[in-house]
């Protein structure tokens, strides 16, 4: 099921937010390049068919519990992932949401939770992973971004800030942990 171009046989890939759209597609294009699987959602029923589907493929999964706006969970989940597996490898950092409405109609409450959940959440799994990572020498972080990240548009004013921000947090976390990671 792999092929030498894009192999990764061995390796621990998370993705957050697998409990549909995107999350779900990286992870099943992960898991047929090799990878074992974490899947996480904050409602861990919503993981269990896909979890299936990835063992069917011959990989080991997991589903996981997550809430990327509590710090706890996020903790847990990176420990939980070590354990299990003895290492990570690869952080797809996806889970999101978006409140369209026009900016004046934005809450404090619509804000916080895109913030919270696209920007901060982001980092702080990152974080959480990276401090298993950089002793190995060795981890990969995407950060899922979008077209709102360079450019704006009407009704998505918190997202479109959520975005941006992980444009430019992705950017300066290679800068800082790259360095940290090399041997």
């Amino acid at each position: 099921m792999t092929n030498d171009v894009f192999d990764l046989t061995g390796r621990v890939a998370i993705v957050t937010g697998t409990s549909r759209g995107l999350g779900q597609h990286m992870a099943r294009a992960l898991a047929k390049a090799g990878a074992d699987l974490v899947l996480t959602s904050r409602n861990r029923d919503h993981l269990l068919s896909l979890e299936s589907e990835i063992k069917s493929l011959g990989r080991r999964a997991v589903s996981v519990q997550l809430d990327v706006r509590d710090l706890s969970s996020i903790q847990e989940m990176a420990a939980a992932v070590e354990a299990a597996f003895g290492h990570i490898d690869i952080l797809v950092n996806n889970a999101g949401c978006n409140v369209r409405k026009p900016a004046l109609e934005v809450t404090w409450e619509d804000w916080n939770l895109v913030l919270d959940t696209n920007l901060r959440g982001s980092f702080f799994v990152a974080q959480a992973v990276a401090r298993f990572m950089i002793p190995r020498h060795y981890g990969r972080i995407v950060n899922i971004g979008s077209i709102t990240s360079v450019a704006g548009y009407a009704g998505l004013g918190p997202y479109g800030a959520s975005r941006g921000g992980i444009r430019q947090l992705t950017m300066s976390l290679a800068d800082d942990w790259a360095s940290m990671a090399s041997p």
